[in-house]
């Protein structure tokens, strides 16, 4: 699928346009192919991209992650994933968990980039010969 096109290609291509070359002229002037061209005269562009597309499925840690993994993850910042899924196990022993390690390591990088510690900074030292 090609790129999409830009408002510079497009403006580009009109100008061309306007001051009397060829399609064929403006469009490679543009950088763009003559059935792109043809589409921008006819009024026929592309349509934008659409908007990402949401969740698919109800979110399986929706009625644990506040109440009982924020808590905990706001204490002890260096609580790994799969310690979270250890005490879910054993907080609620009757759901199956292991299938939502995935969706929990991904909740817990999230989380922890936003409101988890600053991360070391570390300059590398670079030592001149002589």
């Amino acid at each position: 699928m090609p790129a999409p096109l830009t408002a510079q290609q497009i403006a580009l291509y009109m100008s061309k346009r306007r001051a009397g070359s060829l399609q064929e002229v403006a469009a490679a002037a543009a950088g763009i192919s003559v059935s792109r061209a043809q589409r921008i005269d006819c009024g026929r562009l592309q349509p934008k991209a659409s908007k990402p597309r949401s969740r698919r499925r109800p979110d399986p840690l929706a009625e644990v992650w506040e109440p009982l993994l924020v808590p905990l993850l706001e204490r002890h910042p260096a609580l790994t994933p799969t310690t979270l899924l250890e005490h879910l196990q054993e907080q609620k022993p009757y759901q199956d968990w292991s299938s939502v390690k995935r969706t929990l390591q991904r909740r817990v990088q999230h989380w922890k980039a936003l409101h988890g510690p600053a991360p070391e900074v570390m300059f590398p030292l670079a030592y001149q010969p002589g």
